[in-house]
């Protein structure tokens, strides 16, 4: 009787752990959303940035994680923790005549700082010196912040409750990108786009040209704008 005791609770305590490891798989269904582990995934250039389609813009993460990051949109980002380097985005503004136009413009993150190395180096322009700016041939350069009273909101609105064309511009320039690689990516010279210099939140430099806008090819004729980055190395 004594072993039978004892093989009945021998039994009765696989049966126990068995619920216990049942309970715990179940905790960690992989096929609860809520369970799965999240992925990075990057927008590919062109981006979207209509001010109707895209209102929150794209930001870019250049290093996620301690690797390439990338553009994720702000209004549908593929991970929790994004924090943006830098963001573009279009908002509308009311022009003297009454009629709203787009005013796209980066803005960036706090810690981060950039400066126009077109400006250092007035022969380096165009995306072939952008592909051939490296560490080893970049000049001396500094880099700035954006103005810490940078404000949209404050800004006084025309009859159509967008904010006045020429404030906004004026608001704009206190931006260190803004949208100062606008006019070279929208003209047909060849090759006059500035090459933006950008030092990240984990203090890594990153080299950013816009190249064309509104973008061509892209999905539509409009609201899509071509911008290509990578490290400085």
């Amino acid at each position: 009787m004594k072993s039978l005791k004892n093989m009945l609770l021998l039994l009765a305590a696989f049966a126990f752990a068995g619920t216990l490891f049942t309970g715990c798989d179940k905790d960690q269904d992989p096929d609860d959303p809520t369970q799965t582990e999240e992925q990075f995934v990057s927008l590919e250039t062109p981006y979207l940035i209509c001010a109707n389609r895209n209102p929150g813009g794209v930001g870019f993460d250049f290093s996620y994680n301690n690797e390439i990051g990338g553009g994720n949109n702000i209004d549908s980002l593929s991970v929790s923790d994004f924090e943006y380097d830098v963001k573009i985005r279009t908002i509308k503004g009311e022009k003297p005549d009454g009629s709203l136009g787009g005013a796209p413009f980066f803005k960036m993150h706090e810690d981060v700082q950039a400066v126009n190395y077109s400006t250092i180096d007035t022969e380096c322009t165009g995306y072939t010196d952008f592909q051939n700016l490296t560490l080893a041939n970049i000049q001396e350069y500094t880099v700035t912040s954006d103005a810490d009273d940078f404000n949209l909101e404050s800004l006084p609105t025309g009859d159509t409750g967008a904010p006045v064309w020429d404030n906004l511009m004026s608001e704009y320039g206190k931006l260190v990108i803004g949208f100062r690689w606008k006019s070279a990516a929208n003209n047909d010279v060849a090759d006059d786009e500035p090459i933006w210099i950008i030092k990240t939140r984990e203090g890594k430099l990153v080299k950013l040209i816009v190249t064309d806008f509104p973008a061509d090819p892209a999905p539509t004729a409009t609201g899509y704008v071509s911008i290509e980055w990578a490290f400085v190395e």
